[in-house]
């Protein structure tokens, strides 16, 4: 059995943001303001509200990592620092 994938690190969902990459302007065509859920190079569905690819992922791939990507013509950049989303235990 292999080891289990660790999770820690920047490549996480790579595979996922390449294929949706690779396949943003079908995307655009089809699914515009909607919500992709792709798993490794596989679309799994499309939805009209986050919590709808979210769920569908949970009962899909479990915990496993999965992107929900909505599809736009410009991607919106949102920043959350760690810290003030309390991610990061700091001890002063």
């Amino acid at each position: 059995m292999p080891a289990k994938q660790n999770l820690v690190g920047k490549n996480i969902l790579k595979r996922e943001i390449e294929y949706y990459e690779k396949n943003k302007q079908e995307y655009l065509k089809e699914y515009k303001g909607q919500f992709v859920l792709i798993k490794g190079d596989s679309f799994a569905g499309s939805f009209t509200t986050d919590a709808e690819a979210y769920k569908t992922g949970v009962q899909k791939f479990g915990n496993e990592p999965f992107l929900i990507k909505q599809v736009l013509d410009k991607d919106e950049t949102i920043a959350f620092p760690a810290l003030a989303v309390g991610l990061v235990n700091v001890s002063l």
